[in-house]
């Protein structure tokens, strides 16, 4: 079972530790890179630990848009040894739970490069949908439809 915990200095060395396979590295920015956006926008950019029982295995970057009603998962990962244990649809499922206890929002949106399959089958199997493709920035638009 995946629960979301707030980062801390109790786990911010373990975060900052997780990473994924090489292949993957191409569609999802640095933690230590996303972890500086959320300390400059601490209004706007949520940064949450995703823990199986007492073990991090992933992080999640939430980022509150202009509309009110928007939010955007930034980014997710989980990290590499952790993968294949269905823990990635888990935590996409979770973070929504957690999202509508917290704000007052009605739209998850993400967004998947293109040829990130399993990103995307990721994001499906959570519930999300397919909102549209972005050719220019080579990015398939997902949405959640919150309850």
């Amino acid at each position: 079972m995946i629960t979301i915990r707030n980062l801390s200095q109790d786990n911010i060395e373990a975060a900052l530790a997780l990473s994924v396979d090489d292949w993957q590295r191409k569609y999802i920015r640095p933690n230590a890179e996303m972890l500086a956006l959320a300390y400059v926008q601490p209004q706007e950019f949520f940064p949450v630990a995703l823990y199986a029982e007492e073990e991090l295995v992933g992080l999640a970057f939430v980022k509150k848009e202009q509309k009110a009603a928007i939010m955007t998962l930034e980014q997710f990962m989980i990290g590499q040894p952790f993968q294949s244990k269905s823990f990635g649809s888990e935590s996409v499922r979770e973070i929504a739970k957690w999202i509508e206890t917290q704000f007052a929002c009605t739209l998850l949106q993400a967004s998947i490069q293109i040829g990130n399959q399993w990103g995307r089958e990721t994001l499906e199997n959570a519930g999300f949908m397919k909102r549209g493709t972005d050719l220019e920035k080579r990015e398939i638009e997902m949405i959640y439809i919150m309850k």
